[in-house]
């Protein structure tokens, strides 16, 4: 589903021949384009849809966005979704004393999931390396936000650049670097401008080589080939 883990398949040794790249799609149709109106009085409202997993790296986001709030940031930061690692990132949230700002809202269904996308001013997508070595493909999430025209903060994992270029459709900060995903958060919140230009970029990229309807007719095509 990525250049990148085609390139992880050839150096563990497969032949580069019988190895073909076909990225998974979301369907345009169900994700129209809206540029952001943001709540002057209101906070900004950044959002994470993950598992609770290692590799989507949520506590570098929640730590990122304690790191906002103790410079005096107004920021409301809501995680969607459900995975082994709630109790330990329920803890962090208690220990970093963010409660007020940090929602962890649990599954939610996919409709539910678009509404809250589209009440957001900003998607972080903190995917990291687990221990494991287990790792990203492209997130679905990065990809929908991105065609809805949220703005997007995500890190240099995987084949998160082959949908996100920094500075063009979204801003990409090293794995794990807190500092920086607290940085180009406030960056997006400080230059509304720049989150918009990028928004529409996104949109574009997605249209370009996420639609699922390309790339089902491209699969169809490896199948008759």
């Amino acid at each position: 589903v990525s250049t990148s883990l085609a390139e992880r398949l050839v150096a563990a040794g497969c032949d580069a021949r019988k190895i073909e790249v076909l990225h998974s799609g979301v369907d345009l149709t169900q994700l129209p384009f809206a540029e952001r109106r943001p709540s002057v009085d209101g906070p900004l409202r950044v959002v994470t849809v993950a598992r609770l997993v290692e590799k989507k790296g949520v506590a570098y986001a929640i730590r990122a966005a304690a790191r906002l709030i103790a410079a005096g940031r107004r920021v409301a930061y809501t995680v969607v979704g459900e995975g082994a690692l709630r109790g330990e990132l329920e803890r962090l949230i208690r220990e970093l004393d963010v409660g007020a700002h940090v929602q962890l809202l649990g599954w939610r269904s996919h409709d539910e999931v678009i509404r809250i996308y589209r009440d957001a001013d900003v998607l972080v997508a903190p995917s990291v390396t687990a221990a494991s070595g287990d790792r990203e493909g492209v997130p679905n999430a990065a990809k929908e936000a991105m065609a809805l025209g949220l703005p997007v903060v995500a890190t240099r994992h995987s084949g998160i650049p082959e949908l996100v270029e920094d500075g063009v459709t979204g801003l990409l900060v090293p794995e794990r670097d807190v500092e920086a995903l607290a940085d180009r958060i406030a960056h997006l919140a400080d230059h509304r401008g720049v989150g918009h230009a990028m928004a529409r970029a996104a949109r574009a990229r997605v249209e370009a080589d996420f639609d699922i309807e390309k790339l089902n007719e491209r699969l169809e095509q490896l199948y008759r080939a």
